[in-house]
């Protein structure tokens, strides 16, 4: 009942700050309480997907490709202890903006088996610090037919880093795999802006994803603040027991829509390799860009609509725990 009275206390007092002006601090510091009731809930886990492939430890992963500049903050905690989980590393994934994945480049344009390549934009290893929060560079991440928008990652636990230079680590154990969401209307916003708005397939949206629904993807959908015309940010908490070594999820079909050897298809039944084909190509830019013409109410107002739907479902999890 303890954590059923502070769960409401803290639901309230977030409601009550976010009608003030200041909602980028408030949505922190929320954010923070937040992740100090959460820390002993642990996190559904969800499919790897066919497009993981190992890489080395850095925060920036964006390697100039071009995006809406984003810095997303995964907090994670220790279910075993309620603590934050110091020193685990965090990988990381995800397309770009236009669909694409490195190292299936080929695969990503709709190449059946198509060779691998060395690419590695979008993807990367962050140690937790003190506060057990794992910090990256990137941009806001892009679609492709079949999956709603979506970032992958898996938490290592145990492992020793081998090289700072090259950013390699051995051992440990992979204690969680997972999936991260976005707040379908605040993408609606992103997809007209360009690289977005160059890609021309029909968006699965959260409610029509599988993955989503099996793995409960309310719990790891992301808080979205837009700090400035050119800088936006993210924010999740990720509950791990350290100890565990849990089995992979059965990809049950694969990360529909997106690679070889899955046996997925589009909901449509056609070929999926036709379906998602990427008739404009890799996008290649020096400079990460970022576009303004989002305008600042709109992202306020579904950053707001997305941390409800937050405390919501934290608030759910706890009466079921009760």
């Amino acid at each position: 009942m303890f954590i059923l009275r502070l769960s409401i206390v803290l639901l309230c007092v977030c409601f009550y700050y976010t009608s003030s002006d200041n909602l980028s601090s408030t949505t922190a510091r929320c954010k923070r309480q937040i992740g100090k009731a959460s820390g002993c809930i642990l996190t559904p886990q969800a499919v790897e997907g066919p497009y993981y492939w190992n890489s080395t430890i850095r925060q920036n992963i964006t390697e100039g490709k071009a995006g809406i500049a984003f810095r997303l903050s995964i907090y994670v905690t220790d279910t075993s202890n309620c603590t934050p989980l110091v020193n685990a590393l965090v990988d990381l994934w995800h397309c770009d903006a236009v669909g694409i994945y490195s190292h299936y480049i080929a695969a990503s344009q709709g190449v059946q088996n198509g060779a691998n390549d060395n690419q590695t934009f979008f993807r990367g290893l962050a140690l937790t610090d003190a506060n057990g929060i794992a910090t990256f560079d990137t941009i806001y991440p892009g679609w492709y037919t079949g999956r709603a928008t979506h970032i992958h990652l898996k938490v290592h636990v145990g492992m020793k880093v081998t090289s700072n230079t090259s950013g390699t680590y051995s051992d440990g154990h992979v204690s969680h795999t997972g999936q991260l969401f976005f707040n379908d209307t605040l993408t609606d916003s992103v997809a007209l802006v360009s690289p977005y708005s160059t890609h021309t397939i029909v968006r699965t949206r959260n409610s029509e994803d599988n993955i989503y629904a099996s793995s409960n993807g309310s719990v790891t959908l992301l808080t979205v603040t837009q700090n400035s015309a050119t800088s936006w940010s993210g924010a999740v908490t990720i509950g791990v027991n350290s100890t565990a070594t849990p089995s992979a999820v059965s990809n049950g079909g694969g990360d529909a829509g997106a690679g070889p050897g899955t046996g997925s298809r589009p909901p449509n039944g056609t070929n999926m390799w036709t379906s998602m084909r990427n008739t404009s190509g890799v996008i290649a830019t020096d400079t990460v860009t970022t576009s303004a013409s989002v305008s600042a109410p709109t992202l306020v107002s579904e950053t707001q609509a997305s941390f409800y739907i937050s405390i919501l479902n934290l608030l759910y999890v706890f009466l079921l725990e009760i």
